[in-house]
């Protein structure tokens, strides 16, 4: 394996660590005063997606999950 891969992978272990638990996601929405509809749109997923894994019935995966955890960490710095 080159030190690339190695390092894309060690990244995204990195990224993957950094989403909060469902209820912290949720609480920094509501505190910037969005709906699930804003992230949605924001994300790219539908209402439903978003209120699963706020609910911690799934959790966001590939893509979707680097988008949201972007999302929720940027709704966390501007609180």
């Amino acid at each position: 394996m080159s030190s690339t891969t190695s390092e894309l992978i060690r990244a995204r272990l990195r990224i993957r660590r950094s989403l909060p638990e469902p209820h912290v996601c949720r609480a920094a929405r509501e505190a910037a005063g969005l709906t699930q509809k804003d992230v949605a749109d924001a994300v790219g997923v539908t209402i439903q997606a978003v209120s699963y894994w706020e609910a911690g019935l799934r959790r966001p995966r590939g893509e979707r999950f680097e988008r949201y955890a972007e999302a929720i960490a940027a709704l966390r710095d501007a609180a």
